[in-house]
């Protein structure tokens, strides 16, 4: 009776207790990565477009103007014009920039809730929460020019229900953290490397299924019964999926995931052999490392700028 009211008292942590820094840069990047990957499908469609039209001549009526390259030139000067605001607005670097902020936020959150390094359980509340307000600001410090909603941002820092499952005991925060930290990173992890590996198959299989049209269009206009036209739509096409595949990274998402996975799944075979704070605070300390490996590789392979993590 007495293990089933600790399980119900036991605090539960929903993704909106975490730290308002957390909430307010991931919301902000998922709207910037919305508006990048729509503005760059719209643009490689304009693209393909100006190509498709320049297959043909439009003209009624007998007017000289040849409507199809009316089309092209609309769709190349669309093309500009999407271009020059992802110049302008810079929508991948709030992304980018916005994530890591996220992630940072995030794994701050949880070293302070578990009292691993260096916001120990057995160091002053007062001091503790200075200390974690301070890692915070260093993230922030970083985030100066990018548009972060202040409607995401309204709670606080260090919300209750943080501040409870930092005062729950060490079974429990040991419980939670397995459950809704390791357990819940391992399937996204796994999850999202099934995604991208499938994703990268069939981009790669559309791709062999163009480059093989290519090279019956080639036979056939060698043998004279097609132009050349048909050629050049299809190394436009194949340019833009290739585009696109530099841009999602689909085989280079799927193997940094995969590992992380594999990773996560050695650390939550170690968290029941954790039986002290001292140990607790340092095991957290190297898993949250483990769990930000993947993510510095990917910041790093775009450049982002780092706040304090640790």
């Amino acid at each position: 009776m007495s293990r089933r009211s600790d399980e119900r008292t036991r605090p539960t942590l929903r993704e909106g207790d975490l730290p308002a820094l957390y909430r307010a840069a991931n919301a902000s990047s998922l709207e910037a990565q919305q508006r990048f990957l729509r503005a760059t499908v719209v643009r490689l469609a304009l693209l393909l477009g100006a190509a498709f039209f320049g297959l043909f001549t439009w003209r009624f009526n007998l007017s000289p103007t040849d409507w199809a390259g009316v089309a092209a030139a609309f769709c190349f000067l669309s093309a500009l014009l999407v271009e020059l605001y992802l110049l302008k607005d810079q929508p991948e670097r709030t992304w980018y920039e916005g994530r890591a902020a996220a992630e940072s936020a995030r794994t701050l959150g949880w070293r302070y809730m578990m009292g691993a390094e260096p916001f120990g359980i057995e160091g002053q509340q007062v001091d503790i929460d200075a200390l974690f307000l301070g890692r915070l600001n260093d993230v922030l410090s970083v985030l100066k020019d990018i548009d972060l909603s202040p409607g995401h941002a309204v709670r606080e820092q260090i919300t209750p229900v943080m501040r409870a499952i930092r005062a729950a005991s060490l079974e429990d925060r040991r419980s939670m953290y397995e459950v809704n930290r390791v357990g819940e990173q391992q399937q996204w992890y796994s999850r999202k490397a099934r995604w991208n590996r499938n994703r990268a198959a069939q981009w790669t299989l559309g791709m062999l299924a163009v480059e093989g049209t290519g090279i019956a269009a080639a036979i056939l206009k060698a043998a004279g019964t097609v132009g050349g036209e048909l050629l050049s739509l299809g190394g436009a096409i194949v340019a833009a999926m290739t585009a696109w595949l530099q841009t999602k990274q689909y085989r280079t998402i799927a193997a940094a995931y995969s590992v992380t996975a594999l990773e996560l799944a050695s650390v939550r075979s170690r968290i029941a052999n954790q039986v002290t704070e001292a140990d607790w605070s340092k095991f957290v300390s190297d898993a949250e490392d483990a769990i930000s490996r993947e993510h510095t590789l990917w910041k790093a392979s775009r450049g982002v700028r780092s706040g304090a993590e640790n």
